[in-house]
């Protein structure tokens, strides 16, 4: 069954705001929190009102909107159509349709999450500033090293079984954790930084890569590597 985790990393602080980020249905993003941030800078700089609700209306959002996801081949149509299905449906129930917009919870707990390239679209449209940082984000490593950190994970478990014939996972990882975070708690690795994050895909890494060398041979020498390897810490 697949986990829904939101990631809350300080890595995507937008004014202040945290853009949470849904790692079930394609790693969404928080559109409320978009909102939110928009609205803080609007004060801070004297923009004008705007809400990503008219936005997604505009007819240059929606065409937008329609090329992004035909190259990603999730609509097969042609844009005619779409923007048919658009007038009569409206741009919300479509985008639902399609699993690259949704709304979570009720009330004042109500939240809505729109697919990472639907949200740029939305960021870009909101105002050139945001734009910018969203731009700086997607160009950093984050998301590749977040990715690199959840791959590596699944193959240095795997490493581990062929040396221990009973793994006891929860302990390699709270060392682990112990070692990148200095503390174990749950959660942590949907709220790490890049440079933990690079951390502890060079950590996992190093782990399969001992292995397959013979240097580590039993559960004894797995966490003596563990609890002795240095962490590099990167120079500001």
């Amino acid at each position: 069954m697949k986990t829904n985790v939101t990631m809350r990393s300080s890595d995507r602080n937008l004014f202040g705001i945290i853009i949470k980020q849904n790692t079930k249905d394609g790693q969404t993003l928080s559109v409320s929190d978009l909102q939110k941030a928009y609205n803080v800078a609007r004060f801070q700089f004297g923009w004008s009102h705007r809400k990503t609700e008219d936005i997604v209306k505009t007819k240059e959002f929606q065409e937008r909107c329609y090329h992004l996801l035909y190259e990603r081949s999730i609509i097969k149509m042609n844009i005619i159509i779409f923007m048919e299905m658009i007038e009569k449906e409206g741009v919300i129930k479509i985008l639902k349709n399609l699993s690259v917009w949704k709304t979570v919870g009720r009330g004042d707990n109500k939240s809505t999450y729109a697919d990472p390239y639907i949200w740029v679209l939305l960021a870009m449209e909101l105002n050139p500033m945001i734009y910018a940082k969203v731009v700086i984000w997607l160009t950093d490593s984050l998301i590749m090293n977040r990715i690199i950190a959840g791959t590596e994970f699944r193959p240095m478990n795997s490493a581990i079984s062929r040396i221990i014939s009973n793994p006891n996972y929860p302990m390699y990882s709270r060392l682990i954790n112990l070692k990148v975070f200095g503390k174990h708690e749950k959660g942590l690795r949907d709220s790490a930084s890049e440079e933990q994050l690079h951390h502890l895909s060079e950590m996992e890494r190093f782990i399969i890569q001992s292995i397959d060398m013979g240097i580590i041979k039993n559960e004894v020498q797995l966490v003596k590597v563990i609890e002795r390897y240095n962490i590099r810490k990167s120079v500001a």
